[in-house]
C-alpha cells in the first residue's frame, strides 16, 4: 500500500508539474511559479492524493468474503471508508503462515477466531439509527467505542494464541553449568501493547541431537507457549 501511494503521489506530482508548465505558455511567470510552489507542497500533494485513493481503496475489500459480504450496503453509508477499509482490511488479514492454515489440531482455535470476527463486523456495521435497542444499552459514545476497542483487542488476542510470537533462547545453570534451551513468548496488554508473558522450559540442550538447530526445539516451544497463551486467553474471554 505504501508503494501504490508512493508511485500516485509522484504521478500526482508530475502531473501538476506538467500541466503548470503548460500553463506558463499562456500566463505570467510569476504567477505560473507561486502555483506550481503551491501545488506540489506536501499537504496539497496528500488531498489530491486522497480523492485518487478513495475508489482506489474502496476496491480493496473482498466482498466476496463471507464475513463481509452482507455489509456492502452499510459500508457505502460510512462517511470515513478510508478507515472503514482499513479496519475491516485488518479483520479480515491474519497474516497467518501456511502451516497454521493447514493445521488440522488448530481447526477449532480457528472457528473461534471466525466467530469473534462476524461479531465484531456485525457490531462495527451496525445502525444506530435502525437498531436503536443496540444504541439504548450505552450512554455515551466512547462506550459504544470501548465495544469495538475491546473485541478488536480480543481477536488479536486469539491470533497470537493461534500463531505465538515465540523466542528461543539458552540458559546455563550457574552450578552445573548444564545448557538448557527455553522459549519465551509474548502477549497484548490491556494498553495493546505487546510484551514478554511466558517462558518455558523446552529441557536440556544435549538431548536435542542437532543442538540449537534442531527443528524439533521451535516446534516444542511453539507448543508450550501456545498452551500458555491459551489459558490465559480462556481465563479472560470464558465461553
Amino acid at each position: 500500500m505504501k508503494k501504490n501511494q508512493y508511485f500516485l503521489k509522484n504521478v500526482v506530482k508530475y502531473i501538476c508539474i506538467t500541466f503548470l508548465l503548460l500553463l506558463a505558455l499562456f500566463t505570467t511567470k510569476r504567477k505560473t511559479m507561486n502555483l506550481l510552489l503551491e501545488i506540489t507542497s506536501t499537504p496539497v500533494l496528500e488531498s489530491l492524493l486522497f480523492l485518487l485513493l478513495v475508489g482506489h481503496d474502496a476496491m480493496k475489500i473482498n466482498w466476496s468474503n463471507g464475513l463481509v459480504k452482507d455489509y456492502f450496503n452499510q459500508f457505502n453509508e460510512l462517511k470515513e471508508k478510508s478507515e472503514a477499509v482499513e479496519f475491516v482490511n485488518i479483520v479480515l488479514q491474519d497474516n497467518f503462515n501456511e502451516g497454521v492454515k493447514n493445521d488440522k489440531s488448530l481447526t477449532h482455535l480457528h472457528y473461534r477466531l471466525e466467530k469473534l470476527k462476524k461479531q465484531l463486523l456485525k457490531t462495527y456495521f451496525t445502525s444506530l439509527k435502525r437498531e436503536k435497542e443496540f444504541l439504548d444499552q450505552y450512554e455515551y459514545v466512547g462506550d459504544f467505542n470501548s465495544v469495538i476497542s475491546k473485541l478488536f483487542l480480543q481477536m488479536k488476542r486469539l491470533q497470537l494464541v493461534i500463531q505465538p510470537d515465540v523466542q528461543i533462547a539458552t540458559s546455563v545453570h550457574a552450578k552445573s553449568k548444564i545448557t538448557y534451551m527455553t522459549a519465551r513468548g509474548f502477549w497484548i496488554n490491556d494498553s495493546g501493547e505487546r510484551e514478554r508473558a511466558f517462558v518455558k522450559s523446552l529441557g536440556r540442550l544435549d538431548e536435542f541431537k542437532e543442538g540449537k538447530k534442531d527443528p524439533i526445539i521451535e516446534k516444542i516451544g511453539i507448543e508450550k507457549i501456545r498452551e500458555a497463551s491459551l489459558q490465559t486467553y480462556n481465563s479472560k474471554y470464558p465461553d
